[in-house]
């Protein structure tokens, strides 16, 4: 289930080979220790490396399945060792170490509680299995039923309705501790490496909906500008044309919509997505001089996250994708081979890559907001004729001189349709008082009014810089809205921002222990699993783990070949070193196992013998056939002919004996 069969199969010999192999250790109480610490230290660096390597998204699950392989030096002290049990005290450090005081201060020792950790072991290779990729496909929840009943069926043959009821419990068991389990991880944050929950051609707003805009300032993305210049103050990650209550659409965009981007590569071997389709081949040269403005972008992604772009990219490169496309309105998204990415973006190249505006589409205002936009559309004397720009600069400085910032907000839609003041109208006319997808909105809807082509966009705003590392940093808290503005005389789109700048002074960056903590933690994250991905560093890093991994394993192998070779050579003074003596009773022992069962280790083959009294009516010649062959064996006088004829007379009686009691209906003993 969770795709990894050579290690399942591997684990599933070592916990089976007992059965097969004769090879033990005495492992004691400090042993049993010292393997849960170095098994709690293998999940510890796993827990790390997985964190470090996959990100938040991934690190619980992740974990969790490979939990069987990290509990390997505890099923190896189960499975080889001597006992059937481990102490609770070996799995707590504080029980463990009140039990060495004890010892050390001659103190009567507490009855100790035990414990099977096959049973553990069990629990922890199910939780695996759920969490794995192949648990939500249909063999998942057969085989987990097959697998309890087996284990049923093998302790109980006698009760098959018991069986089918705990069969079924065990599968309903299955479904809700799968859905439990899932639920637990997401509710820790680690929701799984699905699809990216970002819809390209709809997004809801806060507008009509009164409370305060909560933003996450955890930090996003990094980005480095290189070659000395200037970092764009604005990355789109989506643009927006049709809006309707408080949701903006892109109604006729579709999944078919997007479209893998063109890639050039030049002499130097460099592969350039170009953002714009459709080029001639010097415009596509244009996209990737060496003169354009460019920064390095570094952030987790998962497939379909937007990228964040300015709006005049040019064209990207360096990022390790599986694919990256665009759709009509410029919305690029990216399906990235790993969980960090990094990569670098030209920008400034005087294009834009979305498609020209469509009149029906992005001129269009709804009816309830066409006569608050004419109003102020007379106000501001937009009608008349004037450049662009201008009209820019006098809606820009309307909102700039009339408005004020605020994530707090108290605007609420009437539930009474015959009312006619929207949000949009009350912001205008009223309230005045907004966060920036009321001026994106309200701006987008007002030039739509003066005829000017208009889109709606999300991203972020580049704000804060990291004066000591040299980048500036994206977080949740920089999430921006505004207007993307057609001009006809360039050809081309361009942003228009009209949030008043205060708002910056509201989202400055809280430098509270926790956040620095938190931010240490991502850049340490997303650092080490580039650094580690890089194709110089990969090979010199798998190199050192298996050193470590096989030196360690070594080591290991070393003092277990020690210690059975230790535990041998102690075997080997205490048993007997003279000649073994077999006699014709010995050839009884499989007949006797039917009525008796296996011989117990270490008991004497005369005392476990003797126990067929009950079964054979002349017990007369047992005795004395055990005499005999005590005395054949044990006796240092040699053995006299007669004596030995005389045990094989009787062991041909007993073994007629019990071949006629074994016949005999209901005579074997459970």
């Amino acid at each position: 289930m969770t795709g990894r069969p050579v290690t399942g199969i591997l684990l599933a010999l070592l916990a089976e080979s007992p059965r097969w192999t004769k090879f033990r250790w005495d492992f004691n109480e400090e042993a049993s220790s010292r393997a849960w610490q170095l098994t709690t230290i293998a999940i510890g660096a796993a827990a790390i490396v997985i964190f470090l390597d996959g990100g938040p998204y991934v690190a619980l699950p992740n974990l969790l399945t490979w939990l069987p392989p990290l509990l390997l030096p505890m099923l190896f002290i189960q499975s080889f060792g001597l006992r059937e049990s481990l102490p609770l005290s070996t799995f707590s450090f504080i029980a463990n170490h009140r039990r060495k005081r004890n010892l050390r201060l001659g103190l009567t020792e507490d009855a100790a509680i035990h414990l099977n950790f096959g049973n553990a072991y069990l629990i922890a290779t199910m939780v695996a299995s759920t969490l794995g990729t192949g648990a939500n496909t249909w063999p998942f929840l057969p085989g987990m039923i097959i697998l309890t009943g087996w284990l049923l069926l093998s302790a109980n043959r006698t009760r098959p309705l018991s069986l089918i009821v705990a069969l079924v419990a065990a599968g309903g068991l299955t479904v809700a501790g799968q859905n439990g389990i899932e639920g637990l991880v997401n509710w820790f944050g680690n929701s799984g490496p699905g699809r990216s929950p970002f819809d390209p051609n709809s997004v809801s707003t806060m507008i009509g909906k009164a409370g305060t805009v909560q933003l996450s300032p955890d930090i996003v993305w990094r980005l480095r500008p290189l070659e000395n210049t200037l970092p764009p103050p604005l990355l789109r990650t989506a643009t927006y044309n049709t809006f309707h209550g408080s949701t903006w659409q892109n109604l006729r965009a579709s999944v078919t919509d997007f479209k893998d981007l063109d890639t050039i590569e030049p002499v130097t071997g460099e592969i350039y997505h170009l953002l714009a389709g459709d080029m001639p081949a010097d415009a596509q040269k244009r996209s990737i001089r060496r003169d354009l403005p460019r920064f390095s972008l570094r952030g987790a992604a998962i497939a379909a996250s937007p990228l964040p772009l300015p709006g005049d990219t040019a064209s990207v490169r360096d990022f390790e994708l599986d694919g990256i496309e665009r759709n009509t309105f410029g919305t690029v998204r990216v399906f990235p081979k790993r969980a960090v990415i990094e990569g670098t973006v030209l920008w400034k190249n005087g294009a834009s890559p979305e498609s020209p505006p469509v009149p029906r589409e992005d001129l269009e205002v709804p009816a309830l907001e066409e006569e608050a936009m004419q109003r102020v559309l007379t106000e501001l004397r937009l009608d008349e004729n004037a450049a662009l720009q201008k009209k820019l600069a006098i809606v820009r400085t309307w909102f700039q001189q009339n408005f004020k910032y605020s994530r707090t907000l108290t605007i609420r839609s009437s539930i009474f349709v015959s009312t006619p003041s929207t949000p949009i109208t009350k912001f205008l006319t009223s309230s005045r008082s907004g966060h920036c997808e009321y001026f994106a909105t309200a701006t987008t809807l007002l030039l739509r009014q003066a005829g000017i082509p208009a889109r709606y966009t999300t991203g972020y705003a580049v704000m804060e810089r990291d004066m000591k590392r040299g980048e500036l940093v994206i977080r949740g808290t920089h999430g921006h809205a505004w207007c993307r503005v057609w001009d006809d005389g360039a050809g081309r789109w361009s942003d228009f921002d009209t949030t008043p700048g205060s708002w910056l002074e509201t989202l400055s960056p809280q430098s509270s222990v926790t956040q620095r903590f938190n931010d240490a933690v991502k850049r340490l994250r997303e650092d080490f699993f580039l650094w580690r991905n890089r194709p110089g560093n990969r090979l010199a890093v798998s190199l050192v783990m298996s050193a470590i991994g096989l030196g360690l394993t070594g080591f290991v192998i070393r003092k277990l070949c020690k210690s059975k070779r230790r535990l041998v050579t102690a075997r080997a003074a205490t048993v007997y070193q003279g000649p073994l003596i077999r006699t014709p009773l010995h050839r009884l022992e499989r007949q006797a196992e039917k009525l008796l069962g296996s011989r117990p280790t270490g008991q004497p083959f005369g005392a476990w013998f003797v126990g067929l009294r009950p079964d054979l009516a002349d017990s007369c010649a047992l005795d004395e056939a055990i005499a005999l062959h005590q005395q054949l064996r044990f006796d240092p006088a040699p053995a006299v002919q007669v004596q030995q004829d005389r045990l094989a007379e009787l062991a041909a009686r007993l073994e007629s004996a019990l071949k006629s009691e074994q016949s005999r209906p209901g005579s074997q003993r459970s």
